[in-house]
């Protein structure tokens, strides 16, 4: 007796729920969206690697205003480092190197793209992320790997204006 006025309840509120959705999707005017004018594309890196590389390629290959590389260091003395084998290594793609006390990558990678977004608003730029991820050849392999990624992915989700891409590479082995 009770059990069917909650589900008649609960029904209506998916009904509800579907009809809101469809409101906001529905295109009701003959009025054009104003165009983005250019991207911003931020790869958040972790290393020299083939990773790495296959995402920027494909940063490259999408004609983006701008490319800059993100690299969060844990120890002060890696940031040099890691900034001299990059100028050898990519010397057209600009690096931001972020330093985390707390060896948190999500921190201060969500500030920098905030200070980016901002500035890209301005210009009517859109942000890009694109999240660099190898595939391991095995399944039971992703549980070992990849849990940045799926943190900042998370991060980024609900992030109005912030388009997250990730952009896999397939290991062999």
């Amino acid at each position: 007796m009770v059990f069917l006025p909650i589900l008649v309840f609960i029904f209506h509120r998916v009904k509800k729920h579907y009809d809101a959705v469809g409101n906001q999707l529905r295109i009701t005017t003959c009025e054009p969206v104003k165009p983005i004018e250019g991207n911003v594309i931020i790869v958040p890196v972790a290393g020299i690697t083939h990773v790495v590389e296959n995402s920027l390629n494909y940063a490259k290959s999408l004609n983006a205003d701008q490319i800059i590389a993100v690299y969060v260091s844990f120890e002060r003395k890696d940031e040099k480092t890691f900034e001299q084998k990059w100028e050898k290594w990519q010397p057209d793609i600009r690096l931001v190197t972020l330093h985390s006390y707390y060896r948190s990558i999500i921190q201060p990678l969500s500030k920098f793209i905030d200070t980016v977004e901002h500035k890209a608003d301005e210009s009517n730029y859109r942000v890009t992320v694109l999240i660099p991820q190898f595939i391991p050849k095995k399944r039971w392999h992703y549980i070992l790997h990849n849990q940045s990624s799926l943190l900042i992915r998370a991060v980024l989700l609900y992030r109005k204006d912030v388009v997250v891409t990730t952009v896999p590479y397939h290991l062999k082995e």
